[in-house]
């Protein structure tokens, strides 16, 4: 029987899908493992984890061609707005689920928030998140198809991003999630997609990834995947 929180999610997902909004976001995090559990249905489970934060990355430019009031879609859900952070970034509350919005950080970078009048909500701004757009599947989550990141891009998006955190259970938390994934898209046969995706990083991107293969002491997948710097 669905929990509460997979309910919400649910009808959040299933309210964006009818206004249009799911042909033009990409879903980002890790509810991209449970959206996962379909592709890898026949090579291993796919491991969880359990979050509040339902993220939506928007490619920009933004191409959303119909306006969409988020308080009010979700207003009668439960959701309230507020803002976290120095920046004031945007986030639905829900006492389940968190929804937040996110673009890629370009150039030299800016931690202000981006403002998008489309949605009635705001962005943060996050470095490399240009991975996560690379290659996009579709794939269930809760009964509604989403736009994720085919797993290849969630994997190394991970191991790109996990020397960046501060605190080390979430840098450990990245780099398994991101690890777990590479050894599912191992046992699937699809290394030549994951070393077709490494190779498009900059070479600086690419000796991150090995480099924290390394911290975790998995150079073997670096190995049976043909990763070079």
């Amino acid at each position: 029987m669905p929990d509460k929180q997979s309910e919400i999610c649910r009808e959040v997902l299933t309210r964006m899908r009818d206004a249009g909004l799911l042909d033009e976001l990409v879903l980002v995090g890790s509810w991209c493992l449970i959206a996962y559990r379909d592709y890898f249905a026949t090579t291993g489970r796919v491991r969880t984890l359990r979050t509040r934060d339902l993220d939506f990355l928007v490619p920009l430019p933004p191409r959303i061609r119909k306006p969409v009031a988020m308080g009010a879609l979700l207003d009668d859900l439960g959701f309230v707005m507020g803002h976290r952070g120095d920046e004031g970034f945007a986030v639905l509350q829900h006492p389940e689920l968190l929804v937040e919005f996110l673009v890629s950080e370009r150039g030299k970078g800016t931690a202000a928030a981006v403002d998008l009048p489309m949605l009635g909500m705001n962005a943060q701004p996050l470095r490399f998140m240009d991975v996560a757009l690379m290659r996009i599947i579709h794939a269930p989550l809760h009964g509604v198809t989403v736009r994720v990141p085919h797993p290849a891009c969630f994997a190394l998006h991970k191991l790109l991003v996990a020397p960046r955190r501060d605190n080390a259970a979430r840098r450990d938390r990245d780099a398994e999630a991101g690890l777990h994934i590479l050894e599912l898209l191992l046992a699937k046969g699809e290394v030549l997609t994951v070393r077709g995706l490494f190779e498009q990083f900059p070479r600086s991107w690419r000796k991150v990834v090995l480099k924290e293969l390394q911290r975790v002491g998995r150079t073997d997948l670096a190995e049976a995947m043909d990763l070079t710097g």
